[in-house]
């Protein structure tokens, strides 16, 4: 370069860096004449003669594609440079083989060879490195030098690929050693069971979910705000959060301001919402009738509908068009309803966000607002969702940085009767009812139904009311970098959230029976509306806390050396009321003041505080040896005071094998990464009552004087000083590996979770059951595990793909409760031998036990009967082994087999004996466990070996983009547990008069007569016994593992195909870049299980929802 060039290269550069200097060439531009500016147009012209004639040009963008404006172009070795243009446009001298330095703030510095052509370059983020960053505990750290187990999710990513509806559920099947389950779709009341490595306590069992540093729900966040999720495992990771890392921690991180240029980008889509899996119950009026005289016929009980109503409804329905005389068609007087059909009603879902990212000088800002309108798939369940997030950092000097992140939302919902979805309302269903016809709602279409079968469309829509629900978050923060390596960082927090709940009943709405011509209800009188209620309820929740944190750093040749510690203090309060009155003039006038009489007001408060000391030691060497400590001391209000405080270490330690010389020297090109790691540490959890520790006082009617029992204030609960926190040990060994370029990526990890001093409550006798047990430390389980993640990434061309699939084991067991279990077979004084089993003393449950020795929660039930089909022995003497080989009465032989069976002395329980209402052709018979000639009584009762939760968990993804187009997608499932699933309604034989019945078991049970054999009903091989009425139906209800359904499933979650319009076509239109996709939420679901769905492993409630979306994300 030459020395005139030099100078204006400086002078150029002082003017575009240096704010004084600017401003006092700008000054002397405006003063100058014309023959001056000519003069410095000549030193430019000069400069430019006197260049290299070879120039290096390209453009610079981001992961996007975006133009980067003002990245660093610079010459390496040299002080030849250029700041790119606002099409990320640059252009410097230099020569083929010069390398080019390209430097941006927030972004990872490059370097690349000229070789003669125009360079294209793409910058990457920080945490899009290749040694990407993952959030940590009170920091981040390189993945790379990660001693613990933390899985990472760059939801921004997942943003991009698929539309997220809530954020827990786009985690399902992402990440090894969490299950998540979602197990309710209702608007505004979405909600997942997440369980990372397994549960390890009797309270609370959800991780840790930290959102910017603050305690709150997952579901409480605007998905559109994420930028990464991280996920910590084990103690090395946890030990940081102390007494409530035993469940793991999941640390969300919203999105920041960015360095650049203004952005502004909108997103929204239209998703159409229709239940995944409907109830299938019998919807053919005629035919139910028929089902339901079978079987109370089958127990000799009398049938309840007379054949000329039954021929009345298949006549009916052969002209469904038809009308009677005032005009009505057959199909509402003679209704055949399909009532889970009618009631779930698929609507559209909308949602739109605009945000702005962007920053001026030193100050980076990120604002946002969301608007949701989800109308519900039920009648009056929808909400209005409001979101609002502001996030400002400004860089007051090179040391000192100044912030403030606030976001909140506001939720308007309707108010019906949804509850009844889940009691005997939405059982009380037949198909003779017509939902609503003319402004009237149907009601019971004959007198020989039972007046019980409801309408479920009135039952929903007699109540009125809202929920009300406001949410504001703000957390100001600032950042004092000092003396090179330290760094003080100070937060404040501050969560409220207020919930209003009203419920008021609806006016008047006429039931009518079109058939009959009759009106079934009457207009509330005024001695009814004396005894109307209007209900008020409010909540108030308020969290504050503070934290103080001194970061420190340090390299010392090849010693990494780097350390924290901090301080945490954090208080929760809050307040509920609940008013009643009642005494309406009119359903028009609910105002409290327009009631004449208080029914109750309830209200209480609560409140805890906790403080904390903690702090980490990081250290490294040569990048090879790594380890880290971590320590916290907790205190928490919720023990008493000689009890308060805990300490819970870690420690970690890592060997990056890979980078040791004797693998560099084998030449083994194909080996990337290769990490051995491992950790042990301790954790706490206090998720248990505010005051478990005290005795307890209520009021109620807990005095007698004179027989008469008074109101008074009484103790209600024991107290215990002596409680302490649960403790959880965690041993974890993992693996991190990576071939061929890190194209294949993957993680072995094992894992044994110990946690001891579970805090339960153990039963009082009898003489003390007006109190409520005190918690005591009591209980050990003990969680292990295995988990793999592999993962695979490549590029052909223009054609880019990736696939990752993940898999967890875990094993559950109860280590330490109230004693062994013992069954066994004993001899009195008297030499009499008898059965003694101590369930009742060292077990807590019925159907499912908490034990020592076994899986929390499994299984206990007696099992079917299993025979060989013998019946008899040679000499002629029943075979106790030779009975029917499933344990279903079916033939002739069975009940004669059956009949010496009784005739010997053997009892079969529950019913006890044979006969159309006892046992009978077509009921089910159960195995005797203890040999005591007893068949299914409670001492007959095994362990299944499972429980509710899953064994295996596990998870596929695959992503593949080409010119312009993107497809990914979203596998998860689980499997090793059992659903104990038998509702009447549903998938159980037991048939109430008034109530509904289920479609597969109605058309497929057993049926056999044997006073007439060839009755065409007959069916002796179908695998559900038969129909019996509801007062007889002990027999087949019995809790037997006959109830329990295989719960295996995989899910595709999500589907999605975008395109990106090419930039040349949007450009024109002012628009950065543009994407239109589609794509389907729940898509499929491969399983066994019969009921609604295998995450809510329940057959009512309101059914889980697939969506179809259309979108768009568009960039300004």
């Amino acid at each position: 370069m030459c020395t005139c060039q030099q100078h204006v290269f400086h002078f150029w550069q002082k003017v575009k860096t240096e704010d004084g200097f600017r401003d006092s060439f700008l000054n002397l531009i405006l003063q100058i004449d014309g023959k001056k500016i000519l003069f410095l147009f000549l030193i430019v012209f000069a400069s430019t003669l006197c260049a290299q004639n070879v120039s290096i040009t390209g453009t610079v963008s981001d992961a996007n594609g975006e133009p980067l404006v003002g990245v660093n172009v610079v010459v390496k070795g040299t002080s030849t440079g250029a700041i790119t243009d606002l099409d990320g446009a640059f252009s410097v001298s230099g020569k083929k083989g010069d390398v080019v330095v390209f430097t941006y703030i927030g972004m990872v510095s490059q370097e690349v060879t000229f070789q003669g052509k125009p360079l294209q370059v793409t910058l990457k983020d920080d945490s899009q490195a290749l040694e990407e960053v993952v959030v940590v505990g009170y920091g981040s750290q390189k993945k790379v030098n990660l001693t613990g187990s933390v899985a990472s999710v760059n939801f921004e990513d997942e943003k991009l690929a698929r539309p997220v509806t809530t954020i827990a559920a786009a985690l399902s099947g992402m990440a090894a050693g969490v299950n998540v389950m979602n197990t309710s779709s209702q608007p505004n009341a979405e909600s997942s069971s997440i369980l990372i490595r397994g549960v390890g306590t009797m309270n609370d069992s959800g991780p840790l979910i930290l959102v910017d540093g603050m305690e709150m729900s997952l579901n409480e966040v605007n998905p559109n705000d994420v930028a990464s999720i991280s996920i910590l495992k084990d103690a090395a990771s946890c030990a940081v959060y102390g007494n409530r890392g035993a469940n793991g921690v999941i640390l969300v991180t919203t999105k920041r301001g960015s360095d650049g240029k203004i952005n502004v980008n909108y997103s929204g889509k239209f998703s159409y919402q229709t239940p995944a899996k409907l109830i299938r119950q019998v919807t053919n009026y005629a035919d139910y009738m028929d089902f339901v005289n079978e079987a109370y016929t089958n127990t000799n009980q009398a049938a309840k509908f007379s054949q000329s109503t039954i021929d009345e409804w298949r006549a009916a329905a052969q002209n469904p068009n038809a009308t009677n005389e005032a005009g009505i068609p057959n199909y509402v007087t003679h209704p055949n309803t399909d009532w889970y059909d009618v009631i779930y009603d698929p609507k559209w879902m909308q949602e739109h966000t605009i945000s702005l990212t962007g920053s001026e000088k030193r100050t980076t800002y990120s604002l946002s607002g969301t608007y949701l309108n989800n109308p519900g798939l039920v009648i009056e369940s929808g909400v209005k969702k409001y979101y609002l997030r502001s996030d400002i950092e400004s860089r007051v000097t090179d040391f000192l940085t100044v912030g403030m992140r606030a976001w909140g939302y506001s939720a308007d919902q309707e108010r019906n009767n949804l509850s009844d979805m889940w009691g005997l309302n939405m059982q009380k269903v037949t198909p003779g009812v017509y939902p609503y016809y003319d402004g009237k709602y149907g009601g019971i279409e004959t007198n020989e139904e039972d007046g019980q079968a409801g309408n479920p469309l009135l039952n929903m829509s007699n109540s009125l009311g809202y929920y009300k629900q406001s949410k504001y978050f703000v957390n100001p923060y600032v950042e004092i970098k000092f003396l090179k390596d330290f760094k003080f960082s100070t937060n404040f927090y501050y969560d409220q959230f207020t919930n209003h709940h009203k419920w008021q009943p609806a006016e008047y709405k006429e039931q009518y029976s079109f058939n009959r011509g009759m009106t079934l209800n009457t207009p509330p009188t005024a001695t009814d509306l004396s005894t109307y209620k209007v209900y008020d309820w409010q909540r108030r929740e308020k969290y504050w806390k503070t934290n103080m944190l001194l970061n420190w750093g340090h390299t010392y040749g090849k010693h990494d050396v780097s350390a924290l510690i901090g301080y945490e203090e954090s208080r929760n309060w809050g307040d509920e009321v609940d008013i009643c009155k009642e005494g309406m003039s009119s359903v028009n006038l609910p105002d409290f003041d327009a009631m004449t009489d208080p029914y109750y007001i309830k209200g209480w408060s609560y409140e805890y505080s906790s403080r904390s000391l903690f702090g980490r030691v990081n250290y490294a060497f040569d990048n090879r040896y790594l380890f880290e400590m971590n320590m916290r001391y907790d205190g928490s209000s919720r023990f008493s005071p000689e009890s308060r405080w805990g300490l819970f270490p870690s420690f970690s330690a890592g060997w990056r094998i890979s980078e040791e010389a004797f693998v560099k020297d084998m030449d083994w090109d194909w080996l990337s990464n290769l990490k051995l790691r491992a950790s042990w540490g301790k954790l706490g959890n206090n998720s248990i009552g505010n005051y478990e520790w005290q005795a307890l006082y209520g009021s109620g009617f807990n005095y007698a004087f004179n027989s008469t029992k008074v109101n008074g204030l009484a103790m209600t609960s024991f107290s215990n000083y002596a409680l302490e926190w649960e403790e959880t040990a965690i041993t974890n060994i993992g693996l991190d590996f990576g071939f061929l370029n890190n194209r294949l990526t993957g993680t072995i990890e094992v894992y044994d979770k110990k946690t001891d001093g579970i805090l339960y409550r153990p039963t009082l006798p009898e003489s003390l059951n007006q109190f409520t047990s005190p918690l005591q430390n009591l209980a050990g389980v003990d969680n292990k595990g295995f988990e793999l993640t592999l993962g695979w990434n490549d590029r052909v061309g223009d054609f880019t793909y990736s696939v990752s699939g993940n898999f967890s084991f875990n094993k559950n067991e109860v280590t330490e409760y109230k004693g062994e279990l013992i069954r066994e077979w004993r001899t009195d004084e008297n030499g009499n031998k008898y059965w003694y089993q101590n369930v009742g003393t060292v077990a807590n449950g019925t159907t499912n036990l908490i034990v020592e020795g076994h899986e929390m929660n499994e299984y206990y039930m007696i099992n079917p009967y299993k025979g060989n089909g013998s019946y008899f022995n040679g000499d002629g003497s029943v075979n106790i082994n030779g009975g029917p080989k499933d344990g279903i009465i079916r033939t002739e032989a069975d009940m004669k087999w059956l009949q010496a069976m009784f005739d010997a002395g053997y009892k079969f329980y529950p019913n006890q004996a044979i006969g159309k209402d006892k046992i009978w052709y077509g009921d089910m018979i159960y195995a005797d466990y203890n040999g005591d000639g007893i068949y299914g009584n409670d001492d007959d009762r095994e362990f299944q070996g499972y429980s509710w939760r899953p064994k295996y968990y596990f998870g596929l993804q695959a992503s593949m983009t080409w010119k312009g187009f993107d497809l990914s997608m979203n596998w998860a499932g689980a499997a090793g547990f059992k659903i104990d699933y038998y509702k009447q309604t549903q998938n159980g034989v037991n048939v109430t008069h008034g109530y509904g019945l289920g479609y597969d078991v109605a058309y497929d049970h057993y049926f056999y007569d044997p006073e007439n054999p060839n009755d065409p009903r007959t069916n002796i091989t179908s695998k559900n016994p038969r129909l019996v009425g509801y007062q007889n139906s002990g027999q087949d209800g019995a809790a037997s593992s006959w109830h329990l359904k295989n719960g295996n499933y995989m899910k595709l979650k999500n589907l999605t195909i975008g395109y990106t319009f090419p930039k040349e076509w949007v450009k024109k239109a002012f628009i950065q870049n543009a994407r239109v996709y589609v794509s389907g939420e729940n898509l499929l679901t491969i399983t066994k299980f019969e009921g609604s769905d295998p995450e809510r492993m329940a057959g009512d409630g309101y059914l889980p929802i697939r969506q179809y979306t259309v979108g768009v994300n568009v960039t300004f």
